[in-house]
């Protein structure tokens, strides 16, 4: 009896060493000599865009059978039309992925319309750095301290109405007594423009990454008054800007800008469905995580002016958990500033 078992042990093991090149080789065989689409879901120029043409260009050197990565953007509803995309239409076989907004979590969590996607069964694959949101005025601006915006009106450029640009300072003026004065209709570039023209005083509820790699001047020529960090962390460049979440005192108000800025801490994340086969996305996994230690990578972000501080899909997975473990309370709460009300029809 002794002997069948050891004789048993020594097949399985040598099925197991035999399985590991097979696998290899079955990924090597899908992946060599084909396109894999990232899909895009935002338009193209902006910092999603740019972060993401960066990683493309490398990411494929990682893949086993080193495919052609190929960039598609797919704008719509915060990546939420990127995100049906993956989950209901494209092929489940490891040849797409996508680069979402660090906000779809939000989306089916707060009760939006539009996502037909499970969140909790995406494919993460990672995130290469994390947000740090900001408020910051123009240099010429009357508005110069957190203080000053307390005791002023100062307006700011915001996209849409549940952008982080709009959402930041009604929630700064519920909490804090701010008296911001948000533009809506503005796109990226022309939320920039409005903001060195004098249009606007400045935008609150902007990534710091995206401004140092859209607008590197802004800082090299002290061109910006950063009145505040909205971050559940001070982070190590914007020294002495102040810490809004260390200013709110009542735990119904913490707990909300809390659940609001998790999703700075996924950054700029890629996912792919669920149902790809394991060795691929482990391999899209792996792929990714070797990328960001290639020094090909590192110096093409640097000269991009990109900052690289990556997230595993293991951490990607908790603060998505998390995100979905916040009281109702805060989530309906939540929802109030991030779904977007139908106006209502004017009887005739």
């Amino acid at each position: 009896m002794k002997h069948l078992i050891i004789q048993q042990t020594a097949i399985g093991i040598a099925i197991a060493m035999m399985a590991g090149p097979t696998m290899a080789d079955e990924v090597a065989n899908f992946y060599k000599g084909r396109n894999v689409t990232m899909i895009i879901g935002s338009g193209a120029g902006g910092g999603y865009d740019t972060y993401s043409r960066v990683l493309g260009r490398h990411m494929g050197r990682h893949i086993p059978g080193n495919p052609n990565i190929v960039p598609q953007n797919m704008r719509g509803g915060g990546s939420i039309k990127a995100a049906n995309y993956i989950y209901n239409v494209a092929a489940k076989n490891g040849a797409v992925f996508a680069a979402v907004f660090n906000t779809l979590p939000f989306a089916p969590i707060v009760g939006k319309k539009g996502p037909k996607f499970d969140i909790h069964k995406m494919a993460w694959i990672g995130s290469i750095g994390k947000h740090q949101n900001i408020c910051a005025t123009w240099h010429t601006s009357k508005t110069k301290t957190l203080q000053d915006a307390q005791n002023m009106e100062t307006i700011v450029a915001g996209t849409g109405a549940t952008s982080n640009a709009a959402v930041y300072p009604r929630l700064l003026n519920q909490t804090l007594g701010t008296k911001f004065k948000v533009v809506l209709g503005y796109k990226s570039s022309g939320a920039k423009l409005a903001v060195t023209n004098g249009e606007v005083a400045g935008i609150c509820g902007t990534s710091y990454q995206t401004l140092l790699a859209s607008a590197p001047t802004w800082f090299s020529e002290n061109k910006l008054n950063i009145i505040a960090q909205i971050g559940l962390k001070p982070h190590p460049d914007l020294k002495g800007a102040p810490m809004v979440i260390d200013m709110i005192t009542d735990k119904a108000q913490k707990d909300l800008l809390t659940f609001l800025m998790l999703p700075q801490d996924m950054g700029r994340p890629y996912t792919a469905a669920p149902g790809l086969p394991k060795a691929r996305l482990a391999a899209l996994r792996n792929a990714f995580a070797a990328t960001m230690k290639d020094p090909k990578f590192l110096v093409d972000a640097k000269r991009t002016r990109l900052i690289v501080e990556p997230i595993s899909h293991t951490a990607m997975t908790a603060l998505v958990t998390r995100m979905s473990k916040m009281s109702k309370t805060t989530i309906n709460s939540a929802a109030k500033l991030l779904v977007k009300k139908k106006k209502k029809k004017k009887k005739s």
